[in-house]
């Protein structure tokens, strides 16, 4: 009986990282698509924080679609690419913003997008320091 040379796809996969990535990118710009929404009851900082925490996955997300891949190498290579993904996203999705009736552009959304994006991908270079994500996810 052959045998099936084809692994199956696992949450490590190349191609499930990037698809987890571009998944999340959509999500984030189809909701800057729509009019202001409403957050429920105010609290000090709430659109920064809600930046923050959003682009901290994103950050997270893209280290992790980088890291799949057999290049670049190494955490701070990788972080990088994550960082910067996560940063010119946040930049084109202030500009997109700007487009968007009853939305603005805002330069501390993007601050707090960067900032975001630096606890992600430092999340994410501590996870491979400490040994509890995998040094290198492209299939053998």
């Amino acid at each position: 009986m052959p045998q099936n040379d084809k692994a199956p796809l696992s949450l490590r996969h190349p191609a499930i990282a990037w698809l987890v990535l571009a998944g999340y990118c959509l999500v984030i710009f189809i909701q800057s698509a729509l009019p202001t929404p409403d957050m429920g009851p105010d609290f000090p900082f709430q659109d920064k924080m809600t930046h923050l925490a959003a682009y901290a996955v994103m950050g997270f997300l893209a280290c992790r679609a980088w890291a799949s891949l057999p290049w670049p190498r190494g955490t701070l290579a990788i972080c990088l690419a994550g960082f910067l993904f996560a940063v010119l996203f946040g930049l084109s999705d202030e500009w997109h913003q700007s487009f968007v009736p009853g939305r603005t552009a805002d330069r501390w959304d993007v601050v707090a997008d960067g900032l975001g994006a630096l606890l992600g991908t430092g999340i994410h270079a501590w996870r491979r320091r400490a040994g509890t994500a995998p040094r290198h996810t492209f299939p053998r």
